[in-house]
């Protein structure tokens, strides 16, 4: 880049330097024409009203007589008809010399005409032929050239100016950018070691110094520790939940060794191999339980597992969903109650299904952290546009500092672990499950007195369009 903007800079330079020197000349050129023509009209003026017959003999007298010459190496002469020198100046001393550097060549015509002559070894001449009329007759020219040297000389000082102070600005300027670009490019170099130098193991400490102005470099390096940070956090999840996974798999896998092996060496009786046999099966299935979840949640952020959405009738889904609530709540003595509104029909646009998946996992999780004797209970209400969905138990409950994760994969109370089974997935799926129909969810709770769960959902009414699929 640093190239790039050298050579740019250069041809810029060179074209300002041309363009100036180009300029300068033309202005000279157009000052050396007027001072000629001036001249050639003061001299055509002092002759004018003269009989034609001495018309160029006046004008030869005062050419004679040595006129005041427009510059150095000048020259004064009058052409008659056919081109012919009848008299000429003097370029050193002003005295009559009678003849003109190639007087014929060029014949004299009835118009203002400049010309340069090119003179090889010497400074051009620059001239001019002003015509001389009498009425509408032509009778002849004056011819006035003058030396280029002047101009030449102030040409070639300003091209040596233009070369030098061009030349001067390109080495500053382009050691003035690279210091520039050196600046700029620290914190890409320090970003290229540290990208060099990153783990999965230590990505906290790569993080770079931000600056605190708005330049691209300093925008990088925020996104650079801003994209650390979320990588870390990722990999401390996948780290958690590897760990947490190999837990909850590894427990019915002890479970299932330890009885069979028990079984194997000490069991006779058919009774005891059934009994061992009927436990293993429920180690089982509670590890199918947990590699379903899983790879539910994997499809999931996959987005292999697009909804099915239609309109959901809630106060249908909630009666099926206390149904099923109050027999699992039966066989630990706990009630399970429904409050619906009483005339209002509330619909979402949603999958069934997977909407059906998450009450239950709400239901089921307030009963299996409710003691005997509790109760969970349902209840369905609207706010505004939104249906609310509310599962309430009076179980154990959570302390504060619980509730930002318990939608974590594998989070789980510890209390709560050994008194109940479970992988804690549960509430990562009613997660999904809300995002999923761009809803949201709110947990509150208190230790020893409970929790309510309240799932807010998009509400449709009768006229809505019906989406089949999402």
């Amino acid at each position: 880049m640093t190239l790039e903007f050298i050579l740019t800079l250069a041809l810029v330079l060179g074209a300002c330097g041309i363009l100036w020197f180009q300029g300068t000349a033309a202005s000279l050129r157009a000052e050396t024409d007027e001072r000629l023509l001036a001249l050639t009209q003061s001299l055509a003026g002092s002759a004018r009203g003269e009989q034609s017959a001495t018309l160029l003999a006046d004008l030869c007298t005062e050419v004679e007589t040595g006129l005041p010459l427009v510059g150095e190496d000048s020259r004064i002469a009058v052409l008659d008809l056919r081109g012919a020198c009848l008299c000429a100046s003097s370029p050193t001393d002003g005295e009559f010399s009678g003849t003109l550097e190639d007087p014929g060549e060029n014949p004299p015509e009835a118009e203002v005409r400049f010309f340069t002559r090119i003179r090889p070894g010497a400074a051009d001449l620059r001239g001019i032929d002003y015509p001389l009329l009498e009425g509408s007759a032509f009778l002849g020219v004056i011819r006035v050239t003058v030396s280029q040297a002047p101009t030449e000389r102030i040409l070639a000082r300003l091209k040596t100016r233009l070369m030098v102070t061009g030349g001067l600005a390109l080495v500053l300027m382009t050691a003035l950018s690279l210091l520039i670009n050196r600046r700029r490019m620290e914190p890409l170099t320090a970003l290229a070691e540290k990208m060099d130098q990153i783990t999965a193991e230590n990505l906290a400490e790569q993080r770079l110094p931000e600056r605190e102005d708005r330049s691209e470099p300093g925008e990088l390096v925020r996104s650079y520790n801003a994209l650390l940070t979320r990588l870390d956090a990722a990999m401390r999840r996948a780290r958690q939940f590897s760990a947490d996974a190999a837990h909850e798999l590894r427990t019915p896998l002890t479970v299932l060794r330890g009885e069979t092996e028990v079984a194997l060496r000490w069991t006779r009786d058919p009774e005891e191999f059934r009994s061992t046999l009927e436990s293993n099966l429920e180690e089982i299935d509670r590890m199918g339980r947990i590699i379903e979840d899983l790879l539910l949640l994997a499809k999931s952020e996959a987005g292999e597992l697009p909804m099915e959405k239609s309109q959901v009738n809630l106060n249908d889904l909630l009666r099926d969903l206390y149904q099923q609530g109050k027999v699992l709540g039966e066989n630990k003595g706990i009630a399970v109650t429904l409050d619906l509104p009483e005339t209002e029909v509330v619909q979402v646009m949603g999958d069934e299904l997977r909407l059906h998946q998450m009450g239950l996992n709400l239901v089921t999780n307030g009963i299996k952290y409710t003691p005997t004797g509790g109760s969970v209970r349902l209840k369905l209400e609207c706010e505004g546009d939104q249906a609310v969905i509310a599962v309430s138990d009076t179980g154990h409950g959570m302390a504060p500092e619980h509730l930002s994760r318990i939608f974590d994969r594998f989070y789980r109370i510890d209390k709560n672990r050994e008194q109940e089974s479970g992988a804690g997935l549960g509430l990562s799926i009613v997660k999904w499950i809300v995002d999923a129909h761009e809803g949201r969810i709110t947990v509150t709770s208190q230790p020893n007195e409970g929790s309510e769960f309240k799932v807010f959902l998009p509400r449709t009414f009768p006229d809505q369009p019906r989406d089949t699929a999402s």
